[in-house]
């Protein structure tokens, strides 16, 4: 009976042992298959940037492919690359980025792109109770963007949209994956919220309404709008004009020129061929050539082709050529009518506005008539109706302004469109509308 008994037992042991030894492989085939799924899941540890080259740090030894387009690659492409003995791949950082690795001659990870935070502008200028879009770039999944900012006092940050509450200075902090940015924010009482049309009722300039620091500061805010969308480009023009027209809180006054730099060196006096805007005396020191003046905008200055003081300011070809230049271009200190030597209407393909024409017409065209022997605007928003034309005007509503315009009657104001994609090549961030 007690040899029965010690039977049963051993074989009981037997039994334990054995349960757990079954128990330990499938502790370690469980351990072994998570920690390849995490590997091959989760293979990246991080991702950072060094001017603009991205150092990928992965959890074990891969082979890294990096595309620009995210099209499955070939197992024996010659574009693999293995990771070196710290496990780090490297790429030069000048797009979004598709990653794929490989092991053991096959793909065990492909990613839709390289999770990465991009900063469009370390500086953003808002005006006060506006919104604008927070300038960075997610590349992988935006909610894992963290940021903090250091006076919410001043702005609120909702879905990727900064809110400006009050005049001040602030930061934005973001990080992603590791990567942190600093965003410096100021909300300016320099400049007004854009109206979703042209505020007719806007004061025109008055004489020396700005300090040097002032004036320093719009035509940074107006070299930021420039950026923001892509120096020279047609975006670019198209900002500038609607920063003199919408953002800029006063009307610039029409000037009849009293001559340019390319005709008989007279600089400043109903044309500004400069960067930047004319508010302060400092300027002075860029004028070229005067014949009555120099006068910043705003200020009273004789016109001699019509005999009288007036407050000086823009002409529509020197409002226009201001324009092109400030948006990254060079078009010369020229007119806007169809003259044997260079005009404006030189720099694109001119076509006579009809039915037919009409739907060629983007933001950023010229468009000309021949009012006063040449007159010359850029038009700066399309909607499903209008057209909206930035231009200097003489007459009516005078000043730098934007005058809206049926589709289907254009060109009873403006016979010509200038057509012009070979002169800016490149689109950058263009919107039709500003709102």
């Amino acid at each position: 009976m007690a040899k029965k008994r010690y039977r049963k037992k051993k074989i009981k042991n037997k039994f334990k042992v054995l349960g757990k030894f079954i128990l330990f492989i499938l502790i370690v085939f469980i351990s072994y298959y998570l920690y390849n799924l995490i590997i091959n899941k989760f293979p990246i540890l991080s991702i950072t940037n060094k001017n603009n080259n991205l150092e990928i740090e992965l959890r074990g030894n891969y082979e890294c492919l990096f595309s620009d387009d995210y099209k499955v690659p070939s197992i024996d492409s010659k574009e693999w690359i293995k990771s070196d003995s710290e496990n780090k791949c490297y790429t030069k950082f000048d797009n979004s980025k598709y990653i794929f690795l490989k092991k053991n001659n096959k793909i065990v990870y492909s990613k839709d792109d390289v999770i990465y935070l991009e900063t469009l502008s370390d500086k953003v200028y808002i005006a006060l109770n506006d919104t604008k879009e927070l300038p960075v770039k997610v590349i992988g999944n935006i909610n894992n963007l963290d940021f903090k900012y250091s006076n919410s006092s001043l702005i609120d940050i909702n879905d990727g949209k900064i809110i400006s509450n009050s005049i001040g200075n602030t930061e934005i902090i973001t990080k992603y994956n590791g990567t942190k940015n600093k965003i410096e924010v100021i909300v300016s009482d320099l400049i007004v919220k854009m109206p979703n049309e042209f505020d007719f009722k806007k004061k025109h300039l008055g004489c020396n309404q700005y300090s040097i620091e002032d004036s320093k500061v719009l035509d940074d805010i107006l070299e930021n709008r420039v950026n923001e969308v892509g120096i020279s480009t047609r975006a670019a023009a198209v900002s500038v004009a609607r920063f003199l027209t919408l953002e800029f809180p006063y009307r610039i006054n029409y000037f009849y020129e009293n001559g340019r730099q390319t005709t008989n060196n007279v600089d400043g006096e109903g044309r500004y061929y400069h960067k930047g805007l004319y508010l302060n005396e400092s300027k002075y020191n860029s004028i070229t050539g005067s014949k009555t003046g120099p006068k910043t905008w705003g200020c009273s200055l004789y016109s001699k082709p019509v005999k009288r003081y007036d407050s000086n300011g823009l002409d529509c070809s020197g409002f226009v050529s201001w324009v092109l230049l400030n948006a990254g271009f060079d078009p010369k200190d020229v007119g806007a009518g169809f003259a044997d030597y260079l005009d404006l209407t030189d720099y694109g393909d001119v076509k006579r506005i009809n039915s037919s024409t009409l739907s060629s017409i983007r933001v950023g065209d010229l468009l000309h008539s021949y009012a006063a022997g040449g007159h010359i605007g850029i038009i700066v928003g399309i909607d499903n109706d209008y057209f909206y034309v930035a231009q200097a005007l003489w007459y009516d509503e005078i000043g730098v302004i934007i005058t809206k315009y049926k589709k289907n009657s254009l060109y009873k104001s403006f016979p010509h469109v200038v057509l012009m994609d070979k002169y800016y090549i490149n689109d950058g961030k263009l919107t039709d509308m500003w709102y």
